[in-house]
Parts: structure tokens; sequence; C-alpha cells
């Protein structure tokens, strides 16, 4: 008896779904493998069958081996039976058994579909045909051979993947930029305004809400009764109204325009500081950091040096003066800051000279 066997295997994972409507989703992705198997028996086995037959066996990939079991019991039926390979990791797993009877002519039998579980070591009825029906069909030849197909699908669970749907994420952004977009008319227009915040001799309008809400410093003076919350005005000193009208609009909508910062970076940073605005007090110090050249590297050290100290941009300062010495020294900051003697310069120059002997002696 000879016989002839082939089989190949192919991969594939489920891709992740985007729902259309749902708002939050999630999907458990399965790993399909599909083995193919082909199995000959080029002898008359339909007229003289033998008891029983067993195909060499075919694996799928690492994890599993099959073997067909062919045998003649009430009617020609195959079984199929798996053993763990090196790889056993999917014992268990559910399977669909495909399997098909072609003759020499290429005529095939209707395929029977099984749904069954990997159970290693135990043999799964996955084809049955009843003898009598089989020898008077148009299948039946008494000196043909036969091929046996038989193609084997597993699924195994591979992640649960989750997430919010573009709807969603679409609808929140849109809802964002119009609650933005409302606070800034409110800003512009004033509406219902309920304190007075006198800078530099100009009024500007404003919402208590809006400042405590944004600001500890407006919290504590609104909370308790101070001469601001009874007389429903603020009187700000040392500060530019434009620089407060810029940092005002940033309490409104937390937004500050790329040109305000080119234009008053350093007044708005020390704004920022005396309301313990953190978050845009970062976003100056960034800026001014990105910024940092010859010309404003004076400025910008004398500026770290006040009492609202900016220890990112002190550090990038310093260090940009110890790089290029001379041609800090050589500005307008670097010449006005030696001839009015300032402190912060001569701590400055202490620490670069203390920083070269450093390096001299490394």
């Amino acid at each position: 008896m000879n016989e002839s066997a082939e089989k190949s295997f192919t991969t594939q994972v489920e891709e992740t779904f985007r729902p259309l409507f749902a708002d939050n989703w999630c999907q458990t992705l399965n790993e399909v493998t599909t083995t193919d198997f082909e199995w000959n028996i080029p002898f008359p086995f339909l007229e003289y069958p033998p008891p029983s037959m067993k195909s060499s066996r075919f694996s799928s990939e690492d994890f599993c081996f099959w073997t067909l079991h062919l045998t003649q019991e009430y009617g020609l039926r195959i079984r199929i039976e798996n053993q763990p390979g090196a790889n056993n990791t999917r014992t268990g797993c559910p399977a669909q058994v495909i399997t098909g009877i072609a003759n020499i002519k290429g005529d095939l039998l209707p395929k029977q579909i099984v749904f069954t579980q990997l159970d290693p070591e135990y043999q799964k009825l996955v084809f049955h045909c009843d003898y009598h029906k089989l020898q008077t069909s148009e299948f039946y030849e008494k000196e043909g051979n036969v091929t046996i197909y038989c193609t084997v699908k597993l699924w195994s669970l591979k992640e649960t993947k989750s997430g919010t749907s573009l709807y969603k994420v679409a609808s929140d952004v849109c809802h964002k930029e119009l609650v933005l977009t409302q606070l800034e008319e409110l800003f512009k227009n004033k509406s219902l305004s309920d304190v007075k915040l006198i800078v530099g001799g100009r009024t500007l309008h404003a919402h208590k809400i809006i400042l405590s809400a944004r600001s500890k410093v407006f919290t504590a003076m609104f909370e308790h009764e101070t001469a601001e919350k009874l007389s429903n005005k603020v009187d700000i000193q040392d500060i530019d109204p434009d620089v407060f009208q810029e940092v005002l609009r940033y309490l409104y909508t937390g937004r500050i325009s790329s040109e305000t910062m080119e234009k008053m970076a350093v007044g708005v940073l020390a704004v920022a500081d005396k309301y313990l605005l953190d978050q845009l007090k970062a976003e100056c110090e960034t800026h001014l950091i990105n910024s940092m050249s010859a010309d404003n590297c004076a400025e910008l050290l004398a500026l770290s040096a006040q009492p609202h100290p900016a220890m990112h941009l002190k550090k990038y300062a310093f260090d940009f003066l110890r790089r290029y010495p001379s041609l800090v020294m050589a500005t307008d900051g670097g010449k006005k800051a030696k001839e009015e003697k300032l402190l912060w310069w001569y701590e400055s120059i202490e620490m670069l000279c203390s920083q070269r002997v450093l390096d001299a002696e490394h």
C-alpha cells in the first residue's frame, strides 16, 4: 500500500474594528490558524477497504499534531486525533474541522463540517458516509484511488482592546471648543461681571467665580471678608495693564497666543508667579528657554534672580553664559549689569569662574 500526504498552514489575526455609534468599545482579538491536509490513497480503497488506516502526522505550527483515522465500521468513517506539540499553549481552544473525499476524476463527496475542542489523545468523528449510499453513488469507482481533504481551523484568544469611538472623541473636542469659545465671549463682553480690576489706571471687568476657580490667590481674596470682596474692586500695582489683560484672557480660556509670548513672556511670567498660575509660568519658562540668545541672556539671568524664582530658566541662562561669556558680556544687557554692579551679575560671574576651575581640575 502506498500513500502520500501534504499540508500547509496560515495564521491570521483579526483586525481591530471601530464602532460607528457606541461611545465606548472593546474587542477580543483571536488568532486563527488554518491547516490544510491532503491524504492520497492510490489503490481501490472503496472496493477493498481495510479494517482501518491511519495517516501520517501533520502539524498546526508547533503546538499541535493531527492524525486521521479511517475505518469501515458502520460505513466509511474518518476520525481526527490530536497530540500536543512542543509549544502546547492551545489546549481546549475551539477548532473547526472540514473534511471531504474526492475520487480520481475530482468528484467530491459533500464536505462535512464539525466543531470541536482540542482534547489530546481523543479521536473525534469528523466524517461519516453510509457504505450502501456510497457504492450506489456516481462518486463510486471500483478501480480508482481517493484523496481525503482535511482543513483544521484553530481559534485562540490573543488580547482584548478597548477605546473610545471616533465619534465620541470628535464630540468631546467640539464640546470643549464650544466651552472655550463661550468663555472667550464672556471675557470680551464682560456680561454679568461683578468685580473691577484696577491695573495701572486701567479698569478691567471680570467675574469672581472665574478668577477664584483659576487662581488660589483670588480664591483666598474672595472667600474672606477682605476689602476687595466688600468693595468688588482690586487694585493691582506694578503690572503693565497690557500684560495683565493677556493673563486675564488666559484665566478665562486657558490659552495664550504665540504673539503674546513673543512680546511679553517676561512680564507674563512675573504675573503668573504672583498669582500662582503654575501651568502658565511653565509655558513662559519653556518659551524663554527656547528663544534664549546672547542678546537676552543677561535679561533672563536678571529675571531668574527676582523673588519669583524660575529655576529651569536660571539653569539654562547660566549654561548659555558659561558657553558664550564674551558674547553675552558684549551686549547692552551685559554692559549695563557690569556698569551698575548688579548683585546677580557678580553672582553669575562668580559661579562661572568656579565652574571653570572645576572643569580645569577634571
